[in-house]
């Protein structure tokens, strides 16, 4: 018995420590096993392991950001576009992708068209210019013409003032003292006579050997009567004519003399207002001529500069890229016989000796982000090349991510400045962005897939000896991978990456 005592003794000691072993192996050394398993880069996930996904909580530096895509961008492109107002054929282009030296040809346009206009403008030039030579000859001429013109206007005026200001002054007034002193004369006779004939009566006359004295001076009355009448007759006509000349003669002669005044100044008026007319309509013409031959000048001008536009030579060494790669649609199908109009980009060299990235910054990381920050970029056909840059340009403003929908996302037009310029990068390149915010030091942080959250709390699955179990834990900030761990949690848990119960009845 006591043999048989002794060995269930050993037994159920070496059973224990057996136990032991087990319970070590399986609750501690395979979890973290399992652990450093999963967060090797060479371990594969997939449906049958998902049950053994675990991270081992550490402390190290969290570095906390945020990852876009972009591109790699030329801080200087040159653009052609045809800067001549002029549409015209494109008839030869060198291939896309091809380097070329400053100076070196780079596309020819159609110039026939070009031609035929300079030479019609050449030719309308030279007839215009014969145009106005002649127009200006002939204005030459009228104004000689309108200079003897006035000249006689203005003669024929100054005679008719002349002819009024002479009868006014001298012929009215000789006129009027002649008829005056008819009148004065022909008075002197009448009482000249009135006196002969009174003197007649009063005479005493002597008998003749056939007449009586009686009849004598009846015979000597009657004669000196006959002369009165006379007189009087003289005087009535003088006063006749003087009333004639006064009621009709002299204000005809002067309405006469005022009418042939007044219509030689309107004449004058007339003659003024058509050779100024006529020299305005000559000077207008002059005028209309040396706009026209202005204007054509200009165009011929305008298109002998054209003619060196329709050769395009490199301005720099550089790529040849087709179209604008700065516009994300709209660009030509550059392509030979399409017709180019002005402004439009053809072709463009970036100059890749300055290079920088651009990317589109969401909205909602504009706070987290600042111009400084650092970032590194990978590009998308180099993933094993990483470079490094630095935040030098934010929008001040957002715009939208699609410019025709007000409703897309905001975005901030951003620029990185690299640090290093590098021949690997080309303009046009996609890369990846990551740009590093803040970097939070030695503190704890788990998977972001290992945490949980339900009814504003939030929790992991820690392994232990007895299997999985629900932790609350107190979270920090997080970036696209990790979350910081402020309580919970100590150094080199092992958390579960999946709801292990969920799992398991998943897989039943």
């Amino acid at each position: 018995m006591k043999l048989t005592r002794k060995k269930l003794l050993i037994s159920g000691a070496i059973l224990l420590l057996i136990a032991g072993f087990c319970g070590v192996y399986y609750g501690v050394y395979l979890p973290r096993r399992t652990a450093a398993a999963d967060n090797s880069p060479g371990k594969k996930t997939g449906d049958n392991n998902d049950m053994d996904r675990t991270f081992k909580v550490r402390r190290d530096d969290l570095v906390i950001g945020l990852q876009q895509g972009g591109y790699v961008n030329a801080s200087k492109k040159h653009k052609l576009a045809l800067q001549a107002n002029h549409r015209t054929k494109l008839i030869w282009v060198i291939d896309e992708n091809t380097k070329v030296k400053k100076g070196d040809l780079l596309a020819k346009f159609e110039t026939d068209d070009l031609l035929e206009k300079i030479e019609n403008f050449e030719i309308e030039q030279d007839n215009l210019t014969k145009e106005l030579d002649l127009a200006r000859e002939n204005y030459r001429v009228l104004l000689s013409t309108n200079a003897a013109e006035l000249q006689d206007a203005e003669e024929k005026l100054s005679q008719a003032d002349d002819a009024l200001r002479k009868y006014r002054r001298f012929e009215r007034v000789n006129q009027r003292d002649t008829l005056e002193l008819a009148i004065t004369e022909a008075e002197d006779a009448l009482k000249t006579e009135e006196d002969a004939f009174r003197e007649a009566r009063d005479k005493q006359y002597e008998a003749t050997s056939t007449q009586n004295a009686e009849e004598v001076r009846q015979a000597a009355l009657d004669k000196q009567q006959a002369k009165i009448d006379k007189a009087e007759n003289t005087l009535t006509n003088a006063e006749d004519n003087f009333k004639v000349f006064r009621r009709y003669d002299h204000p005809s002669k002067i309405l006469r003399l005022v009418n042939a005044y007044d219509q030689a100044k309107l004449t004058l008026q007339k003659v003024k207002i058509s050779t100024e007319s006529k020299a305005i309509q000559q000077r207008k013409s002059i005028e209309n001529l040396r706009r026209r031959v202005r204007w054509v000048t200009k165009q011929l001008q305008r298109y002998r500069e054209y003619m060196p536009m329709m050769e395009w030579r490199a301005p720099e060494d550089g790529v040849v890229i087709y179209g604008d790669p700065d516009r994300r649609w709209g660009n030509i199908d550059v392509k030979l016989g399409i017709e180019v109009g002005r402004g439009q980009v053809l072709i463009t060299i970036p100059e890749m000796s300055n290079l920088v990235v651009d990317f589109d910054l969401p909205e909602q990381f504009r706070s987290k982000v600042q111009v400084g920050n650092k970032a590194t970029i990978t590009p998308d056909s180099l993933p094993g090349e990483k470079f490094d840059a630095t935040i030098s340009h934010i929008a001040t403003l957002p715009v939208n991510m699609v410019q025709w929908d007000s409703a897309s996302p905001k975005i901030y037009k951003t620029k990185l400045k690299l640090e290093k310029q590098s021949p690997k990068l080309v303009n046009g390149m996609s890369v990846q962005i990551h740009v590093v915010t803040k970097i939070i030091p030695k503190v704890l942080f788990v998977p972001i897939e290992a945490v949980f959250e339900e009814n504003d709390r939030f929790f992991v699955y820690r392994s232990s000896l007895s299997g999985p179990e629900e932790v609350t834990v107190t979270i920090g900030e997080s970036n696209d991978n990790f979350v910081q761990i402020k309580s919970g949690l100590e150094e080199d848990d092992v958390v579960y990456l999946y709801r292990p119960y969920q799992k398991k009845q998943d897989a039943k």
